[in-house]
Order: C-alpha cells, then sequence, then structure tokens
C-alpha cells in the first residue's frame, strides 16, 4: 500500500533494522513491537514505540530516523494528514534533521559497522529529505539531498560491501529518478539520469540478500509492482509472503484481497474482504480508525473518485451475490451501504437510496448506519465520504498504553539544526 508519492516510505523502515547491532536489546524489542504495530496501521502506537527507542538511546541516530518513518507512512496513506496535523508535520521534519546529525558524529568512529551504519542512515535520512523537498516544490535542493544520498550510500557499501541494504536506497533512487522526465522537466537541467531496470534489480536484490530489511525491500517491491506497473501477478506472492509473516496486519490482507481482485478471483477476493471485516466485528474503534488508510492508501489525491468508484460496483454486485439475502449478519449491511455510497458518488442517486433503505431496514453495520441516514437525507459526495473517513480516523484509540509524541509531552526532542555546509562529506 506505498502510495504516490510514498516512495521512501518502505526504505526508512529498513534504517533502524540496519543499525539493530548498535541497540540495546530493550531498544531492539521497541523496534520490533514499533514494525508491527506500523503493519497494523496503530500510528500512535507505532510512534510510540520508536519514541522509547529515541529515549532510551537518544545518540543514535535510527530512532529518529524509525519515527520519521512511520510519520512519512502515515501521511502517504492518510492524504492530507501534514495539512490537517501541522504538529506531525514539524516532528517529521525535526526527526529527519537529528537523524542527519547524529549519523554525522558517527563518520569518523573506529568501529567499522558503525561507520557503515551512519552512512547508511545518513544516506536514507538525505533521499528523504529529497522527497520531502520535492512535495514542496523545491527541486533544487531535492537534487543536492539525492546525490549526496547516493555518495553517502556508496561510501556505505565501500566500508562493508556486504551492505546488500544499502541497495534498496539506490535502486530507489535509480528507479525514481528513471520515471523524473515525465514528470518534472528541470530533471533534465539537472542532469538525473535514472535507470528503471537496474533499480528494480538493486531493489530485489536488498530482498534477496539484505541482513535485516529484506522484508521491507519486498514490500517496496510489491508496491512498484501494485502501482506503477501494474504487474499484479508479480505482486500476490509478495503480499501473501508478507501477510505470513505479520499475520495480524490488515494492511497485507487488505493488499491479498485487492490482488486476488484484479487477477480474477472474485470469490477469494471476497472472502479475504469478509474475513477483513470480521476484524471489525471484533474492535469495531479500532478498525474504524484505519479505514482511511485501507480505502485511500493506493489512491491518495484521486481517494473515492467517482470514476473510479465506478468501477468497483460490479465487485460489490458479486460480492451481494454470494451473501446469503436473509442473513442477519452485518457484513450484508455493510456491503449494502458501501455499494450505496459508491453508487451515490458515481451519481446513481436512485440505487444510492434503494442501498441506504435496505441498510436501515435491517442490523446496524456496527455503527456505520448513521451515515446511511445522513446520505439518505442528502446525496453523499466524494468530498462528504473523505471528511466522513477522516473523522473516524481522529477518533482516540481503544484500549493500551499508547505514548503519542503528537499529543503527550516530548521529553527527547532534536536540537535546532546546524549549518548543513559541513554533511556533504
Amino acid at each position: 500500500m506505498l502510495p504516490r508519492g510514498g516512495a521512501l516510505i518502505a526504505a526508512l523502515l529498513v534504517l533502524p533494522t540496519a543499525a539493530q547491532a548498535r541497540l540495546s536489546p530493550a531498544a531492539e524489542r521497541h523496534l520490533d513491537e514499533g514494525i508491527r504495530h506500523l503493519y497494523s496501521l496503530d500510528y500512535e502506537a507505532c510512534r510510540g514505540s520508536f519514541r522509547k527507542i529515541i529515549e532510551t538511546e537518544p545518540d543514535n541516530p535510527a530512532g529518529y530516523l524509525f519515527e520519521a518513518g512511520a510519520i512519512w507512512w502515515q501521511a502517504a496513506a492518510e492524504y492530507g494528514l501534514f495539512k490537517g496535523t501541522p504538529t506531525l508535520q514539524g516532528l517529521f521534519e525535526q526527526d529527519v534533521e537529528a537523524a542527519l546529525r547524529k549519523s554525522k558524529e558517527l563518520f569518523d568512529a573506529k568501529d567499522r559497522e558503525t561507520r557503515a551504519d551512519a552512512y547508511f542512515v545518513s544516506g536514507m535520512a538525505l533521499g528523504t529529505k529529497g522527497q520531502w523537498d520535492v512535495l514542496r516544490g523545491r527541486y533544487l535542493q531535492a537534487y543536492f539531498d539525492g546525490k549526496k544520498a547516493v555518495k553517502h550510500l556508496k561510501k556505505c557499501l565501500k566500508i562493508d560491501p556486504g551492505y546488500h541494504d544499502a541497495f534498496l536506497g539506490l535502486g530507489i533512487y535509480d528507479y525514481q529518478a528513471g520515471h523524473l522526465p515525465g514528470a518534472l522537466k528541470l530533471s533534465f537541467l539537472l542532469g538525473i539520469r535514472g535507470n528503471v531496470k537496474r533499480g528494480l534489480e538493486r531493489i530485489q536484490l536488498a530482498a534477496q540478500k539484505g541482513r535485516y530489511g529484506s522484508r521491507q525491500a519486498a514490500q517496496f517491491l510489491a508496491s512498484i509492482y501494485i502501482i506503477d506497473q501494474r504487474d499484479f501477478a508479480r505482486a500476490l506472492p509478495l503480499v501473501q509472503k508478507l501477510r505470513q509473516d505479520f499475520p495480524d496486519s490488515p494492511y497485507f490482507q487488505f493488499l491479498d484481497l485487492y490482488l486476488r481482485h484484479r487477477l480474477g478471483d472474485w470469490d477469494g477476493s471476497t472472502r479475504e474482504a469478509e474475513a477483513l471485516f470480521g476484524r471489525l466485528k471484533a474492535d469495531p474503534p479500532a478498525m474504524k480508525r484505519k479505514l482511511l488508510s485501507l480505502v485511500c492508501g493506493l489512491t491518495l489525491d484521486k481517494c473515492l473518485d467517482p470514476e473510479l468508484m465506478r468501477r468497483t460496483l460490479p465487485w460489490f454486485e458479486h460480492a451481494l451475490e454470494l451473501a446469503p439475502n436473509d442473513s442477519p449478519d452485518p457484513w450484508l449491511s455493510f456491503l449494502h451501504l458501501a455499494r450505496g455510497q459508491i453508487a451515490d458518488i458515481s451519481g446513481s442517486r436512485e440505487t444510492a437510496l434503494a442501498d441506504y433503505r435496505w441498510a436501515l431496514a435491517h442490523p446496524d453495520a456496527l455503527g456505520l448506519n448513521a451515515l446511511a441516514r445522513d446520505c439518505q437525507r442528502k446525496a453523499c459526495s466524494q468530498a462528504s465520504a473523505l471528511d466522513f473517513l477522516r473523522a473516524l480516523s481522529r477518533h482516540p484509540a481503544s484500549g493500551g498504553d499508547i505514548i503519542d509524541p503528537v499529543t503527550a509531552p516530548i521529553r527527547t526532542r532534536a536540537a535546532p539544526p546546524e549549518d548543513d555546509s559541513s554533511q556533504d562529506r
């Protein structure tokens, strides 16, 4: 579920793992916990775990980059997050600068592994900074950041030729730069020359031989197959293997059902969708917070686009055919509600009203029938549906001791960035 514009998310998540040898056992536990939370789309819990790494080892650049990666992931999955949560954007920027600053302090370490880790983390942090610059229209700065990132990743490999994880960052640069000329004419003037084929080969190498981040590289490769190349057959086995590694992840389960649908296995896709709905039944507050990421993660600014929604109607019709029409299960109400809203957004008001009436006359779809009443009174639009999903995503999490650095006091903040001129080593 790596959306367009979220190209470095998977790469970020490999960074602290690559520095895992430098982490204490307690920090490693927070690391594993945070990754599980991230793939479960529990963003606040994820940031809380990574913040504990920073508090445990404040001089280790990995913790800051992990937290930045978690924020970037969420921002890519939840379109418009930074605009609605400027505090989160500020924390992301501070973390990236702290990762760069603290990595640089380790460039001259006596231990070879520490130096390799430092250049790797710095290279990936610079790549992240460049990605952020592109989103803000700072193309020239993004060029220099990207060029420096490649330099540091190559330095990592020079120190340790077996550091195959570095090929993930180099592969991402190659792959993305290969796409830039079509979308960014400035790349011609800057002399950026990407190589899509070599980029894919490098990412594949990281997936096969990476010591620490092979699963993250595999995930990134799957995202390329799904979003850019539309090669769903090559993406499915990667996603299914990741799902085995993270069985509690609704993220990988959603990708699995999406790929089955695109490959023509509609029955299998429907079974997976009903199983995913079972997670919603088991813990409605927690799963409702994740719907925005699941619904919008693959489409971003085109989320709930009327034309895209119209294309999903046959899938919902098939799912309704498979479900017993007299079933009291809220799954059936959910299908009618979802099809009704899609029909509404697509401009088929009469079809939408019929589905709303059906849903309201049957068991409530876990509290979502309130939406049917609202849409019955006034036609639901793409904008109103997005507002509804965003409102659900902001509801407090249910249970658990969650430390959220956005809303809770932060004991360890990154210091103001120093002069960047000394970073180009």
